[in-house]
Order: C-alpha cells, then sequence, then structure tokens
C-alpha cells in the first residue's frame, strides 16, 4: 500500500479535530508559509548544532534531531495535500518536500518522498509547481517511485515543460544508474558506494546491464534535442534544454571512464591562453569549481594539500571557474590560496561546462598521464587515493628501461 494511500485513511480523523482537542500532542496540517517558517527554524537549530568547536557527539545529536523534523514537516504538508486536493497549495507542498531542503536529506524522509512521488503522478502532472522535482528527480537514482514519477510524467503529462523536463532528467537517471553500476566494484570507491547503497539497491543495480541503460539514456537526450529544442522549463536563466541535452550526450559519448579526455582550449581567470593538452604527461584533476559553491569551496583546503604534497611529481590541478565575475574569481583565488590555474567558463552555464554535460558543482574528473579519464567525482580520501595510485603508476612507466633496438 502506497504512503499516500495510508495517509488518506487517517485524513479525516487527521483534519477534523482541532489542534488543541488532539491527545497525541501532533500538529495540524499547515500551508506552505507555515511550514517554511519551521523548517528556516530547523535548519538554524542544525547549524548552531555543528558550529565550530562542537563535539562529533554533538553534531550527530543535532543532524539527528533535524532530520526527526524534517520528516515530521514532509509528513505534514503530504497530509495537507492529500486532504486538499483541489487547493493551490497542494502540488507547491508536495514539491517543497523536495526542494525546500528536507527530500533526499537522510534516509529518515524516504518514505515522505516516495509518498509524494506517487500522489505528483497521480494527480498534478499537468501542474508548473512540478517542475522544480521534475528538474532534480534523476538524483534520485535507485528510486523507483522517482523513475516511476518521470516516466509518468514523459508517458501522459498534458504539460508540455513538464513532459519536456522529465524526459531530459530520466534521461540523466538512467545515465546516474548506468554510472553506478559500473563502480561497484571499482577499487577507489566500489566499497564505499556499495556501503551508501545498501545491500538491496546494489542487488538491483548488479542486474542492470549499464550498456542498455547508456542507449535509453541517448535516445531520450536525443529526443529532448530534437523535441524540445527551444524550452527553457527552468527559466531564462537557464540554457534551452536542446543545449543542455547535447552537452549530455556529449558526457555520454566522450566523458565516460576509460574515454580520452577531450581538449579543452581558452583562457584562464588571469586572461591567460591555456589548453587542457598542454598538461598531458601529467596526472590531472579537473575540478569544475566556483566562488558560489559552498562545497567547491569547503575542497579547497584539501585540494591546495594535495597539490603541496604532489609537488615535484608528475601531477597537476587544473579548475573550470564557474562564476560570472572574474575579478571576484580572482580576488578568491588568491585569498584562498588557489595557486593552480583554472579555466574562465564565464558562468554557472558557459561554453565549457555546457558542451561537458555538468550537472552539478563541484564536478571532478581524474585523467592519467596519457590522457585517459579512470575516475568522476571521488573527493577527500578517494581522490588522494586515486591521484597516487595513478602517479605511481606514471613514474613507473618512465622507469621502465627501453627495450634493445
Amino acid at each position: 500500500m502506497r504512503f499516500g494511500r495510508h495517509v488518506g485513511v487517517v485524513l479525516a480523523l487527521t483534519l477534523a479535530t482541532p489542534a488543541a482537542a488532539r491527545a497525541d500532542g501532533s500538529k495540524p496540517p499547515a500551508p506552505l508559509a507555515e511550514l517554511m517558517k519551521e523548517a528556516e527554524a530547523a535548519w538554524g537549530g542544525l547549524e548552531r548544532g555543528r558550529k565550530e568547536g562542537a563535539t562529533e557527539a554533538e553534531k550527530k545529536e543535532a543532524n539527528d534531531l533535524y532530520c526527526k523534523k524534517a520528516a515530521a514537516l514532509a509528513r505534514r504538508a503530504l497530509v495537507y495535500a492529500e486532504g486538499h486536493p483541489e487547493a493551490p497549495e497542494a502540488p507547491e507542498l508536495l514539491a517543497w518536500i523536495f526542494v525546500g531542503g528536507l527530500g533526499g536529506y537522510s534516509a529518515k524522509t524516504d518514505a515522505e518522498c516516495d509518498a509524494a512521488y506517487d500522489l505528483m503522478a497521480e494527480r498534478y502532472l499537468d501542474r508548473d509547481a512540478i517542475l522544480p522535482v521534475c528538474r532534480i528527480a534523476w538524483n534520485n537514482a535507485g528510486k523507483t517511485h522517482a523513475e516511476a514519477f518521470l516516466r509518468a510524467a514523459v508517458e501522459r503529462s498534458p504539460n508540455l515543460n513538464v513532459r519536456a523536463l522529465s524526459c531530459f532528467s530520466l534521461g540523466r537517471h538512467q545515465q546516474s544508474l548506468a554510472r553506478l553500476a559500473a563502480s561497484l566494484d571499482d577499487p577507489v570507491r566500489g566499497k564505499r558506494l556499495q556501503e551508501n547503497l545498501g545491500p538491496e539497491l546494489v542487488r538491483r543495480l548488479r542486474g542492470m546491464r549499464p550498456d542498455a541503460l547508456k542507449r535509453e539514456a541517448e535516445a531520450l537526450f536525443t529526443r529532448t534535442a530534437k523535441e524540445f529544442r527551444d524550452l527553457q522549463p527552468m527559466g531564462p536563466d537557464f540554457p534551452p534544454l536542446g543545449e543542455q541535452a547535447e552537452g549530455a550526450l556529449f558526457r555520454l559519448r566522450n566523458l565516460e571512464v576509460g574515454c580520452t579526455v577531450p581538449e579543452i582550449e581558452g583562457e584562464d581567470v588571469n586572461g591567460t591562453p591555456m589548453k587542457l593538452s598542454d598538461f598531458r604527461g601529467k596526472v590531472v584533476v579537473i575540478s569544475f569549481w566556483a566562488t558560489w559553491c559552498g562545497p567547491c569551496m569547503g575542497m579547497v583546503p584539501d585540494e591546495k594539500a594535495l597539490v603541496e604534497r604532489m609537488k615535484g611529481r608528475p601531477f597537476a590541478l587544473v579548475g573550470v571557474n564557474g562564476d560570472d565575475d572574474r575579478a571576484k574569481a580572482k580576488s578568491v583565488s588568491a585569498k584562498e590560496g588557489i595557486t593552480w590555474r583554472s579555466f574562465w567558463n564565464q558562468s554557472p552555464h558557459g561554453p565549457i561546462s555546457l558542451k561537458w554535460g555538468v550537472s552539478g558543482w563541484p564536478t571532478i574528473y581524474v585523467v592519467d598521464a596519457s590522457g585517459v579519464i579512470r575516475n568522476d567525482n571521488l573527493r577527500g580520501r578517494e581522490l588522494d587515493q586515486a591521484v597516487e595510485l595513478l602517479v605511481a603508476e606514471a613514474e613507473a612507466a618512465t622507469r621502465k628501461p627501453r627495450a634493445p633496438r
């Protein structure tokens, strides 16, 4: 039985009982503005709990409390949407579960997210309010409710923007599944990946064929580029879907592990010409970063340490900067001690990131000394490990005696 149906069973009692009369002390369903206010307060508590100097136990306690509050807020949004199907806020509340900082934050909100996907597929495929969910649902690769929602939107939505964005997002979803399936036994991240995914999803992934998933992704991206080329369902700040789909196709065909890395030619943040091939012969970490990207800036200390450790060895860190303010990129680089060169991408949707189909910041590629992509989207210790292995491999190759002629 779906969670949404279960909500419906208890809905009459929930809505009919005044808040003051509830024996269990629970709060009544709330409209979006109230939930947003409570979510902001919950997030503030999390930030205070994770303040500098907090112990690991205190951080865990703050995180657990936030997750508990987030799940409760999500359930209240679901109850309201289930009980007020005609209310304009109903689809907005369901979307808010995903884009309001709650959905996907922890496994404690999985049931609420699944129920929201089902309810949107059942009732609201015609609404613009669900467009933000269509945009991000691909990132829930392996979640059967997310995939079912996207397929329902592609097949049944009368809303052109919903149908178009879901087509593109479903392609990303299948591509992401293929990447996960192919990475399960990766020597660097395979063990950690399996632990994070859990045994049930790992079993499902092992039964999938990455080549078949890639073919479906390619077909969905091709359809998006042809059928929905000029649409901008995410708004004017985003490129037309056709351009995004072409980037996704380029990534699928040219940026998988085992591909020779494509050339990048342009200029760095300081205006000096540079090419990616200038670094051939070295192990290269390509990092798409920006000053507005918190996780990107959070990686800087580790990147600085990596560059320092690799000094004098065949290694280079090469950035692709996604700021639209070059002066800010330069000043932040100087302040943070970012000494490695970065291509100037002009904006988050600039020519390099658009061509490469970058779907999130940061995006990381690890390229060996012969120019072959060996890993992607590693961070921290796993990135260090991958680089060390490849640099040692490159150094060993240069020490091999040449065969006599």
